[in-house]
């Protein structure tokens, strides 16, 4: 018995059929993976905000500072305690957990933005990031450069976004006792910009020299995880530019890459809490 080979019209007939099979798996499989890194990104978000709720409440309602420069009793040590990490200029070595992890000393995996694979635009060792933290109304922020005689808790900046109009105003931070919005402001993000990620997030009318370095990372298929104060994570796919884009000089514009990049809103509405 003579084995029957295959006709040129089937071998066509057959890969035909695999393309098409193939092309309606590849998208599948690719939105799988895209919803699957969403998925971890929120449920790292949310760890975030438990952490910072946590911290609150153990501190007077107060959240964890964004960046503190030097320690308690001097801001010149070096030591520079964001967020996120506490790194120590000049030591390439020095790493260890930020303000955000009193309470765990292990969260690397959290801080990793699944979708985010660059570096974390930051002096000191090359850790893991992808977020970014609302410093523009919630939490307080020290100069970046020590003083002699002077602790860290001495330099926190005010903030112009909590200043009453035609004052210069005083106030660091707010607490979570004024935090009225909860469920629509937000507290952690996946940050991006053109140049990568970002750790401090801010508004798009609020000091503008910064705004478009704060902004967010639209990394999931045109979408952001956002995490909010009430401890409430959300996928949002609106990427604003904000209200004062189109005035911004060129050299502040084109940092925010939009729409790979953009905010929450197109003022305040996203990032104030009062």
């Amino acid at each position: 018995m003579v084995a029957r080979a295959f006709t040129l019209v089937e071998i066509l007939v057959v890969v035909a059929v695999v393309s098409v099979l193939l092309g309606v798996l590849v998208p599948i499989i690719d939105e799988v993976g895209t919803s699957s890194r969403r998925m971890q990104g929120q449920a790292n978000l949310r760890t975030m905000t438990v952490a910072a709720r946590t911290w609150a409440i153990e501190h007077d309602g107060r959240f964890p500072p964004g960046l503190l420069t030097g320690t308690e009793t001097d801001s010149t040590s070096g030591d520079v305690r964001a967020w996120d990490w506490w790194t120590r200029s000049g030591d390439d070595t020095f790493a260890r957990p930020g303000l955000l992890w009193e309470y765990t000393s292990h969260p690397d995996h959290v801080l990793q933005c699944p979708s985010y694979a660059g570096d974390d635009q930051w002096t000191g060792p090359d850790l893991p990031t992808g977020y970014n933290y609302n410093v523009v109304f919630v939490a307080a922020m020290s100069a970046s450069q020590g003083v002699e005689n002077a602790g860290c808790w001495d330099l926190l900046l005010p903030k112009p976004a909590l200043a009453e109009p035609g004052t210069s105003g005083s106030e660091t931070q707010l607490t979570l006792g004024q935090c009225r919005r909860t469920g629509t402001t937000a507290l952690f993000g996946e940050g991006g910009y053109r140049l990568g990620a970002n750790k401090f997030m801010r508004s798009p009318v609020q000091e503008m020299e910064l705004s478009c370095g704060g902004a967010q990372a639209f990394r999931h298929g045109g979408r952001t995880n956002v995490g909010y104060i009430d401890g409430h994570v959300a996928s949002f796919g609106d990427p604003r530019r904000g209200r004062h884009f189109d005035a911004l000089p060129p050299h502040l514009s084109d940092l925010l890459a939009f729409p790979d990049n953009g905010f929450l809103s197109d003022g305040d509405e996203a990032y104030d809490p009062r």
